[in-house]
């Protein structure tokens, strides 16, 4: 019988440059990132030019009405052409389409669709803006078709007819700008929503945290954050910050005491903490500066007064139709003189 030790099983050694790869990292190879992440001026930029090109075209075809119909323009038709079929500018633009993103996330939510479906809704309109302005298609004509869209790509299945019955709106028109959609999305369909980040988060602040919260309690905060979150997708945050700081963002607004002190212990106070597992080095004053910075962005969001929200459509129907504008003028200087109208002067 041999008497031979048997080997230990050996751990691996790890390599010194070893690194695990983060939800971080497969965020930052993701077309979300490549396509949709912005800092402010480059997504000003963005918008600025996409809006002076549209204004173009659009001033463009205006002259070309007004060459066409020169015999037909009197004054007053030209000095109302002038006033009012004036383009958008780039800050109404963006105006125009927060307005009618929550128009989105209303509809969807009327259709008592799951959040993660509001969500992509709610982003697909918002990209589909990146890359056409309202000046070339209407927002409310692209408003059905996100929701529709959003639903096969979260693989929530509604038919096209049972869609459009529920909605009330017709097959065609949902149809209409779906391919037009895709191919502005460029066709990148996958969405890394905050709500992921956002449970990773309660359960290790329950980890970091126990026996100092109370569970109801963060179920509480839980469900009002799943809220936030949907309602910074609204806002501009979702093309500068990562999922993960936008929602330390929303718990910060939940609750500034608890989620500070939960960072304050997960990255060891002031000092630059290193994560073994990861390598991955964390400043605590630059993370809870980069928070805050996301943190005031949702809450100064303003919204849009329905008023405004006309006002600014208006200007993008007659810039477009200047037609439309000559008509309404027509009827109002008829119902100002109906003397000149012959039934009127058959009354007596």
């Amino acid at each position: 019988m041999s008497t031979t030790a048997q080997p230990k099983d050996e751990v691996p050694v790890k390599p010194a440059n070893y690194r695990r790869l983060t939800d971080d990292d497969l965020f930052r190879h993701s077309s979300q990132y490549r396509f949709w992440s912005f800092i402010p001026d480059q997504l000003k930029q963005k918008r600025i030019e996409l809006n002076a090109q549209a204004v173009a075209s659009t001033e463009e075809n205006l002259r070309k009405f007004m060459i066409e119909n020169k015999d037909y323009l009197g004054d007053e038709e030209l000095k109302t052409l002038e006033e009012k079929a004036v383009p958008v500018n780039m800050d109404e633009e963006v105006k125009l389409v927060n307005f009618y993103a929550k128009k989105v996330q209303a509809i969807a939510q009327r259709l008592n669709l799951p959040t993660e479906i509001i969500a992509t809704a709610i982003t697909f309109f918002r990209r589909f803006f990146l890359e056409n302005s309202v000046l070339e298609i209407e927002p409310k004509a692209v408003v059905f078709t996100t929701i529709f869209l959003a639903c096969k790509s979260e693989n929530y299945f509604i038919g096209i007819d049972s869609f459009a019955a529920k909605t009330k709106g017709s097959k065609t028109e949902i149809l209409k700008y779906e391919f037009k959609l895709l191919e502005s999305l460029k066709f990148c369909l996958m969405n890394h929503h905050p709500y992921k980040a956002l449970h990773g988060f309660f359960l290790d602040i329950q980890v970091v945290l126990h026996g100092k919260v109370d569970l109801k309690y963060m179920g509480q905060i839980y469900d009002r954050c799943k809220r936030r979150i949907t309602n910074a997708l609204l806002t501009d945050v979702v093309y500068f910050y990562a999922p993960p700081q936008i929602t330390l963002a929303v718990l910060m607004l939940e609750d500034e005491a608890l989620t500070t002190r939960y960072l304050e212990l997960k990255f060891h106070g002031n000092t630059e903490s290193e994560n073994p597992s990861t390598g991955v080095s964390i400043n605590f004053d630059k993370l809870i500066s980069m928070i805050n910075s996301c943190k005031d962005m949702i809450e100064n969001a303003s919204s849009v007064p329905v008023e405004e929200a006309k006002e600014i459509m208006a200007k993008v129907l007659y810039s477009r139709n200047p037609q439309v504008l000559l008509n309404k003028l027509k009827r109002k200087n008829s119902s100002e003189n109906p003397e000149d109208s012959p039934d009127k002067r058959l009354k007596t």
